[in-house]
């Protein structure tokens, strides 16, 4: 058991930590964007594919835990009051998980290959920084339903320990 919680607790932390520098990565481009420059787009580009980087050890970490720790997690929610916090926020993460990192990949791919087209076109830079913008909401987002998911199951643990 001590092994288990001490797996589950580095894989989450993890996941935590990389997801959160994403989002970051994801923010810091944005504003690379707002002040776009020539001599800026060397930045905006190393955002974004630091942000890639980050969104696939994330991916990795997350992903693990899913696969090896979750099922367990999951029994404890489903005994418990709150079964939504699986069924809303788990199956919602699981479908934006998986688009997130093509996201942050195209905008990369883009950056690195197009970046130059931002600098003269007004509408382009636009949709481009409402892109990264978006991308970076949903990267909170998903933090967001990580930690409504753990308040389903420490809820379950506390009505389930009679106290």
């Amino acid at each position: 058991m001590t092994a288990f919680l001490i797996a589950s607790q580095v894989i989450v932390f993890m996941h935590i930590a990389f997801g959160e520098l994403t989002g970051a990565m994801l923010l810091w481009s944005g504003k690379e964007l707002l002040f776009l420059s020539a001599d800026r787009i060397k930045w905006l580009k190393m955002s974004l594919w630091a942000a890639f980087g980050s969104v696939m050890l994330a991916w990795i970490a997350g992903g693990s835990y899913y696969l090896f720790l979750y099922p367990q997690v999951k029994t404890v929610i489903n005994t418990g009051p709150e079964t939504w916090g699986h069924l809303i926020f788990t199956e919602s993460k699981e479908h934006i998980f998986f688009f997130l990192p093509v996201m942050i990949f195209v905008a990369a791919v883009f950056a690195q290959k197009r970046g130059h087209s931002l600098l003269g076109n007004v509408r382009l830079k636009r949709n481009f920084t409402l892109f990264v913008i978006l991308t970076a909401l949903l990267v909170f987002a998903i933090a967001f339903m990580g930690y409504m998911i753990t308040w389903s199951a420490r809820t379950a643990l506390w009505v389930n320990s009679g106290l």
